[in-house]
């Protein structure tokens, strides 16, 4: 692979993956418009890592407290608090709530993944889900579900388990290309009454096992006789996804604090809106300037 398209495929990677506009769904429409073909298993890991890599850095306070929150849960319960030492811990609670999501996830990721993955090569498949990408984000601006009393402004403690549970199937769902993982996760946890700085939050915390979990799949399911990747354009491709990463996520929760995520759905509409209208008069446009 050449530093070009590495630095090409890292950026693609880092800019779209963070962003509400579904990285997996820009790699098809540039596999299929720039000719260039998806890269190859190991190169494609090295990317997921360094998006990984980004969250870990951009949230680390968060990443940092759900790491401590388990032996402050057994100093707890060793003093006698008992339940409330877990519930009552807000990162303890932001930790058991990331590994509840990520059931259904994983469930929906492994039996279902596949299949849809099989229908995205068409391009009116990615043009359809970009468009409901669209509907997802504007969903968010206007639609708050009625589930109970508010709970905004409350941390992870403002999560129910079901809400956890809701949003680990979306973003099992999100794994079709052309729907964003955060755009949906974010989108659902705020139209179920969840404030929005915690919704972004939680939604990268929870892509932590989600990117972790495919990464290490696809290792066991590419084996040892997967093909070498060459080392310098795997770090620069590595690299550069991790700095856009970091970029987009500043930019997004900018954008999500401020009440702006549905405004990523007008791209999205008309990306999708154009890919469908190419599949259907694609050829007859490349006549016509060809004629």
């Amino acid at each position: 692979m050449e530093y070009g398209e590495a630095g090409l495929f890292g950026l693609i990677q880092g800019l779209t993956e963070f962003l509400p506009v579904s990285s997996s769904g820009h790699l098809r429409v540039v596999e299929h418009f720039a000719g260039l073909h998806e890269p190859q298993t190991g190169f494609d890991i090295a990317l997921h890592m360094g998006t990984l890599v980004a969250v870990l850095l951009f949230f680390w306070r968060d990443v940092a407290d759900l790491a401590m929150a388990p032996f402050r849960a057994m100093r707890g319960i060793a003093a006698g608090k008992g339940w409330e030492a877990v519930s009552g811990d807000a990162g303890m609670r932001g930790l058991l709530l990331v590994l509840l999501a990520s059931i259904p996830t994983g469930i929906i990721g492994y039996t279902v993944g596949p299949w849809l993955e099989t229908r995205s090569t068409s391009l009116l498949f990615v043009g359809c889900a970009f468009l409901a990408n669209s509907a997802i984000l504007f969903s968010a601006r206007w639609i708050r579900l009625n589930t109970g009393a508010p709970r905004l402004n409350t941390g992870f403690l403002g999560i129910r388990w079901t809400d956890a549970l809701v949003i680990g199937v979306v973003q099992g769902l999100a794994v079709t290309r052309g729907i964003s993982r955060s755009g949906s996760t974010i989108s659902a946890a705020m139209m179920m009454g969840v404030d929005r700085e915690t919704a972004g939050r939680f939604s990268f915390l929870l892509s932590l096992p989600a990117v972790g979990g495919a990464a290490l799949l696809s290792v066991l399911d590419e084996g040892a006789g997967g093909e070498p990747v060459a080392f310098l354009p795997t770090l620069l491709g590595a690299s550069v996804a991790c700095v856009s990463g970091l970029v987009a996520l500043f930019w997004l929760m900018r954008m999500v604090r401020s009440g702006r995520l549905h405004r990523f759905g007008w791209y999205t509409l008309f990306l999708g809106l154009g890919l469908v209208l190419w599949h259907y008069q694609g050829e007859a446009l490349l006549a016509a300037l060809g004629g």
